[in-house]
């Protein structure tokens, strides 16, 4: 006799995953355009090879599932067609990834100009109430912004200064909220 989860279909069946933050790794969403992908995955893996107790997770590279084949293609310099719904299916993803973090580390540099997608990361970090928002902002014109201002709890005109900050950061809000 089946039992009662065989009598049901897929759609019956279906659950959200299972979501495990490892215990004492401090999780952060890193908002960047995907012009400057190449020098911020080389600091990424640089950071935290530093600071092993604080993951980045890059869109480009560290977020698995569909949604980031153009950039792939890109990087191999091969052809790609986006198919129907590609772009939800990306934003998807990445809301996921946002939800998943405890925070975000977001930069604003000579390309975001050329990313609607990074100012849009932002924004639903704020939304899904993310803490802390830090901001790297390499581009002097823009550091005292009113948005990047009111937005971010935090922001730095260097990768340099973000790096001597973020441990600080981290224990700020483990102590308050815990994790």
């Amino acid at each position: 006799m089946p039992s009662q989860d065989e009598k049901l279909n897929w759609a019956q069946r279906l659950k959200i995953p299972l979501v495990r933050f490892p215990k004492g790794l401090f999780t952060f969403y890193l908002s960047h355009p995907a012009a400057s992908r190449h020098y911020i995955r080389k600091w990424e893996l640089e950071f935290e090879a530093r600071h092993p107790r604080i993951a980045l997770l890059n869109p480009f590279y560290d977020v698995e599932g569909e949604g980031r084949e153009d950039i792939r293609a890109r990087d191999e310099g091969k052809p790609f067609k986006r198919q129907p719904g590609y772009e939800w299916r990306l934003t998807q993803r990445d809301y996921i990834a946002i939800a998943y973090s405890r925070g975000i580390v977001g930069v604003v540099d000579e390309n975001s100009d050329k990313s609607i997608g990074t100012l849009m990361e932002f924004v639903m970090a704020r939304v899904l109430a993310k803490n802390p928002k830090l901001c790297i902002c390499t581009k002097k014109e823009l550091i005292s912004h009113p948005w990047l201002r009111t937005h971010f709890h935090k922001i730095y005109p260097s990768f340099k200064a973000f790096e001597k900050d973020v441990e600080k950061q981290v224990a700020r809000v483990k102590k308050k909220w815990g994790f």
